[in-house]
């Protein structure tokens, strides 16, 4: 008779949540569903995205992530509540965020540089993310997404913004010869950055055959295989003997960062967009005998993110050929494995809450 008298007077958890909690392993938990802070919305989540940084983290090398961590910082929804101090949203936008808790103070933010603050934090890597069904989220982190895109592609819009910001960094690239170094998914995402922006010619280059093909599909033209073609013939190729004004490298290994140096024109410019496990060997005399400047970039800042929202629904950048393959919420352990065991051919994946 008083088999489930707990549940009579205690509430039941009601939310389920996914936990990386240690090296290569997703588990499962059941938590209370949260309620809007006064300055929050609450989302029901609709898809959440696998990152290079997340995949990093499964494999416990990501320098700045720890276990036990919940990830999720791509992701798609829908706002089903509104704290009681928000006023520029409605119940039932579809939303993305963007996960970057900055403090405002710090000569970074005062400069509107957030997106290097001082004591940044990212949702889903140092804050817990959406890999749950219900998720609050501060107001002015929350962009709307227009009826031109789905929630699969809204939960895509996070990594469109990284290449957005970068292709940003050196300047205006308008009448640019663009090198970019690695297709995948942010590789892929800054070559259409660099077209969107008015490149006069974007060259993309990767050692796959399959990714390079992707590349095409996106309305990347020029793509060359730099293990069948040196990076000086493709160059040349592509940009009909003019040599390349900007390379930005998004693979994140100094054999790239060294052929860069080797190949960009005098005074031309070189952007690290991908990430480094470990320090390079960088040919710093070239550096400095040609006039080679090297800049860094990292995340976005608000007008990055909103213009990718605009290019995605005007069709000036197209993630969805960049989608390899959806798994079902309880299946996140397996969809990591599915990308340990298809590398080269992973290149978005999303979970469906």
């Amino acid at each position: 008779a008083y088999k489930n008298f707990d549940k009579l007077f205690l509430k039941e958890k009601d939310m389920k949540q996914a936990i990386l909690t240690k090296l290569q392993t997703i588990e499962f938990s059941e938590t209370d569903k949260p309620s809007p802070a006064a300055n929050e919305v609450l989302v029901k989540v609709k898809n959440v995205g696998i990152c290079g940084s997340d995949i990093h983290a499964f494999h416990g090398k990501h320098p700045f992530m720890s276990f036990p961590i919940r990830l999720g910082h791509e992701m798609s929804g829908e706002i089903v509540e509104l704290g009681s101090d928000v006023k520029n949203l409605k119940v039932g936008d579809l939303m993305t965020m963007m996960p970057q808790i900055f403090c405002k103070h710090c000569v970074p933010c005062k400069e509107g540089r957030y997106n290097i603050c001082d004591t940044i934090k990212v949702i889903g890597c140092q804050t817990p993310g959406a890999a749950c069904e219900y998720f609050t989220v501060p107001a002015e982190l929350v962009k709307t997404i227009p009826s031109e895109l789905d929630a699969q592609l809204a939960a895509t819009v996070e990594p469109a913004a990284v290449g957005v910001h970068a292709v940003r960094i050196p300047g205006n690239i308008k009448g640019a010869n663009v090198v970019v170094m690695g297709a995948g998914t942010i590789g892929n995402l800054t070559a259409q950055a660099a077209i969107a922006e008015g490149a006069k010619s974007v060259l993309i280059t990767d050692l796959s055959d399959f990714r390079l093909e992707l590349a095409k599909k996106c309305g990347i033209t020029h793509t060359a295989n730099t293990s069948k073609v040196s990076m000086k013939e493709a160059v040349a190729e592509a940009f009909a003997g003019e040599q390349a004004d900007l390379f930005f490298e998004c693979v994140g290994v100094g054999a790239t960062v060294n052929s860069a140096i080797e190949c960009v024109r005098k005074g031309g410019t070189i952007v690290i967009v991908g990430v480094y496990g470990y320090s390079p060997e960088v040919n710093l005399g070239l550096i400095q005998d040609r006039e080679i400047n090297i800049l860094g970039t990292l995340m976005y800042v608000e007008k990055d993110f909103r213009d990718t929202i605009n290019y995605m629904a005007a069709g000036k950048i197209n993630t969805r050929p960049l989608i390899s393959k959806i798994f079902p919420f309880e299946d996140y352990q397996k969809a990591f494995e599915y990308i340990e065991n298809n590398k080269d051919e992973s290149i978005k994946i999303l979970l469906e809450v």
